[in-house]
Formats: structure tokens, C-alpha cells, sequence
């Protein structure tokens, strides 16, 4: 099973990384009869960028769980970036839930990796789906400008091109610059 799969959102972000007024700014739209098509585009285009289904970056802080079936030699957290670990739970041999009191992890690495407190090993588990869950929090505390323009150039993007067709041959591309911007912050393998 895909790692991107065993991921779940358990608190989402406060708010959006672009508010309406800078949407609207960058859009240079001057009314509020379009406010919210412009939230759902915003909403769109951080969609389009954050998590296991954009390019595994969290845009802004928010709290995510990990389940895996058992221990590895380290566990890899496939999004970033890690800010913190709160917890590792798992359910012990006898399938009582408890949590590891000690591990090391490197929290400039990306992906992050976690290893068991030096000179120990991972406890053994209950053998079953999802006996490990990782709870951990990420995103940026303050967004990079590169990211917030390649959201602008999508919200662009989407006010501009509404529809998925077009009426003439030549199809449409993202805007000049955001899939070179996001290919610097694309975490893991499979993102």
C-alpha cells in the first residue's frame, strides 16, 4: 500500500494561506459579486498544491496521522515539513493501546525520519492494519512568497479559464512558473 494513503488530516489549518482581499487584489477584481467563486478558487488551488494529493507539503500549520501496519528500522513521514511529533501510539502484543515514551528524529530531513531512542528497539505490536498511528504537526508558521504566488498564479488561472473545455484546439496550460516553483518543495518519491 501507497504511504500517501495512510494519511489522514485530523486538524485542518486555521484559514487560507491567501485571504479573499489578496485574491481579489492579484485578480484586480473590484466588486464582492464574485467572492465566493474566488474562496472556492483559492480553496482549489491549495488543494491543487498541499498534501498527499498535491506535491506532500502542508502550507500552513495543521495536524496530520500516520497508520502503518508495524515498525520499520525508521519511520518516514512522506509530508512536510515536520514541525513536531506529538505522539506514536500502537497496540502492544497483547492489542492494548500505548504510546513509545522515547524516540529520535531529524526534523531537518525530508522526508522526516524517526528512529527508537538510542540503544532500544521498537516495542513489538498487535499484528494488525494500522497498529502504529504517528501523529504529527506541519506546515509553514510563515508561507514562502514563492508558494503564496504560485497559489495567486492558479487563483489567476482559475477566475480566467472557468470551464474544462475550450471551444478551440489548443488547450490551456497552468501558468508560466508554478510547476517549477512547486517542484522545489516536492517531498518523498511518490508525491
Amino acid at each position: 500500500m501507497n504511504e500517501w494513503t495512510r494519511l489522514v488530516r485530523t486538524v485542518p489549518p486555521a484559514s487560507p494561506v491567501v485571504s479573499l482581499d489578496e485574491a481579489k487584489r492579484h485578480l484586480r477584481v473590484f466588486h464582492d459579486d464574485d467572492n465566493a467563486d474566488i474562496t472556492a478558487m483559492v480553496a482549489a488551488a491549495e488543494a491543487a498544491i498541499e498534501g498527499p494529493t498535491g506535491i506532500g507539503i502542508a502550507l500552513s500549520p495543521q495536524t496530520w496521522r500516520l497508520s502503518l501496519d508495524h515498525f520499520s528500522c525508521e519511520v518516514i513521514v512522506p509530508l512536510g515539513p515536520v514541525t513536531a511529533v506529538t505522539s506514536i501510539g500502537y497496540k502492544d502484543a497483547a492489542g492494548a493501546p500505548a504510546t513509545v515514551s522515547g524516540f529520535r528524529l531529524d526534523l531537518d530531513s525530508s522526508p522526516l525520519r524517526i528512529w527508537p531512542a538510542r540503544d532500544t528497539a521498537w516495542p513489538e505490536i498487535y499484528c494488525e492494519p494500522g497498529a502504529v498511528k504517528v501523529t504529527f504537526v506541519c506546515g509553514y508558521a510563515q508561507l514562502p512568497q514563492d508558494l503564496r504566488w504560485a497559489i495567486l498564479l492558479l487563483v489567476g488561472h482559475f477566475y480566467q479559464n472557468r470551464e474544462a473545455v475550450t471551444t478551440d484546439l489548443k488547450a490551456v496550460d497552468l501558468p508560466m512558473g508554478v510547476a517549477s516553483i512547486l517542484e522545489r518543495y516536492r517531498v518523498g518519491r511518490f508525491a
